[in-house]
């Protein structure tokens, strides 16, 4: 069965326009995210098609765990989103499943980032060169974040794995896909002094400090897969597939065609429920994830 999702839109501080005019989204333009799939408690994409139509994921994962596999968890397991960034995100960094749970009643938020545009000389901050926790603090009570951030140049089509306890920040001018855990904890370090409703937002230095991971210098290679797993794939003609045992979940990244002769194009969000045969026709650049 394939299932076309709507998206929840949000609209951030940091938010910008390119989520509307660049994926003609129906959404504000000072919208921070899409969740284009999620089953989350939240917040929860909705079906647009087939016998389903108007229901949520969430409700469909739990009154049909067989289209999921019966996939052995009682919560939707995995967010995807597209996150447009006009301003800085806050300096954050997430729990792992065993703070997240005895803290947070919540999955803990591992992440893997997907760059869909980035402007001249935007760059990403991720992980750090402090050795010890005690050496972190310092730079933290000295607000000297620049000194002791990692930060990498990005562009169009990079990739990245941000796994709990790594420190980071997408940065102004960056459209991203982002597939993580079904969470929405994050601890913010610092966030520019920025105001929202009249207000400082809240920072969550006590519990960042306690999940950071420590020392944290160089780039994380190897994606999730313990997790979810996930591939770019460009789509010249008419190709066939079988979806996984717990099911696919695709973003179209660019161009147009058909999955199993319904139309899809860019910024469309697919679900292919588990062990089910499909092919997809025309010329598509898509990112094809499942869970583990």
């Amino acid at each position: 069965m394939i299932l076309k999702l709507k998206p929840l839109f949000y609209e951030k501080v940091w938010g910008g326009h390119k989520l509307k005019n660049n994926y003609n989204f129906d959404c504000s333009e000072k919208t921070g995210e899409a969740w284009g799939i999620s089953g989350h408690k939240s917040g929860s994409s909705i079906i647009e098609n087939g016998i389903y139509k108007g229901k949520t994921l969430r409700d469909l994962y739990h009154s049909n765990k067989e289209l999921f596999g019966n996939y052995p968890t009682d919560e939707f397991p995995i967010l995807i989103k597209v996150i447009d960034a006009e301003d800085d995100l806050s300096i954050q960094v997430h729990p792992d499943d065993a703070y997240a749970a005895k803290y947070e009643n919540s999955l803990g938020k591992t992440e893997c980032w997907y760059i869909l545009e980035a402007d001249k000389d935007t760059d990403i901050i991720i992980g750090h060169k402090a050795q010890t926790i005690k050496e972190f603090k310092s730079f933290v009570e000295n607000n000297d974040f620049e000194s002791v951030l990692n930060i990498f140049p990005i562009k169009k089509g990079d990739q990245f794995n941000i796994y709990s306890g790594t420190i980071h920040a997408i940065r102004k001018g960056t459209v991203l896909l982002e597939i993580q855990q079904s969470s929405d904890v994050t601890y913010r370090l610092y966030d520019y002094n920025r105001l929202s409703d009249g207000k400082l937002r809240e920072l969550h230095l006590d519990k960042a400090l306690d999940v950071i991971k420590c020392p944290d210098k160089s780039l994380d290679k190897e994606k999730p897969i313990n997790l979810f797993d996930y591939n770019i794939i460009d789509n010249q003609d008419k190709q066939a597939h079988t979806s996984h045992k717990y099911g696919d979940y695709i973003f179209i990244l660019e161009g147009s065609g058909t999955i199993n002769n319904m139309p899809v194009k860019k910024g469309n969000f697919i679900v292919i429920t588990a062990n089910d045969n499909y092919s997809i026709e025309g010329t598509i650049k898509y990112f094809k994830s499942h869970i583990n």
